[in-house]
């Protein structure tokens, strides 16, 4: 696992089983919060297998004082991840034809 995979993993436990829920601000900001931070594991994880994170994550928040689960939760999650996944194959198969 390279050092960066590994230091956003780390932060993104933090960030998701953390018993204090950070507040968004914005109607349906949560939603746009976890696309986010499960598309940029996308595009540092460069690997598929890691699909199971936004799904461990939003499910262990379950046994997490302060947290539930969510099904629009773990969506948003595996869409944000599926997109940055996709983003960076297709970013690294041009800089492929490019080169």
């Amino acid at each position: 696992m390279r050092k960066m995979t590994l230091l956003y993993l780390i932060l993104l436990t933090y960030a998701n089983l953390s018993p204090k829920v950070p507040s968004a601000g914005v109607a349906g900001g949560d939603k746009i919060a976890h696309f986010l931070e499960f598309l940029i594991l996308g595009l540092v994880s460069r690997d598929k297998s890691y699909i199971i994170f936004p799904v461990l994550f939003e499910t262990l928040q379950l046994f997490v004082p302060g947290r539930s689960f969510s099904f629009l939760d773990m969506s948003a999650n595996l869409i944000g991840f599926g997109v940055g996944y996709l983003l960076w194959r297709w970013w690294n198969e041009s800089a492929d034809r490019r080169a």
